[in-house]
């Protein structure tokens, strides 16, 4: 299992990579997770590069937590009742 990670961190390595700054509202000072068994550890704040999927899997997450948040909101403003 640890070859495999090796071998795994090599390919990231070797991947394409792209900029992104993460704001630190409701994160800290890091945004923490794993792909594959790939730990990565981004900071918030400042511009970093990182692989590409990690950077697409950051904003679909993001994407989906916005769309969460959206619907509380409505179902909040609605007074608690279900709507649609």
């Amino acid at each position: 299992m640890k070859k495999e990670n090796q071998n795994t961190a090599a390919n990231e390595a070797k991947e394409e990579t792209v900029s992104i700054c993460l704001s630190a509202d409701g994160i800290g000072p890091f945004l923490e997770g794993a792909i594959n068994g790939v730990v990565f550890r981004i900071p918030t704040g400042k511009v970093v590069d990182v692989p590409k999927r990690i950077a697409a899997l950051i904003r679909e997450s993001r994407s989906a937590l916005e769309e969460g948040a959206d619907a509380v909101s409505a179902y909040r403003n609605a007074g608690g009742r279900r709507i649609g």
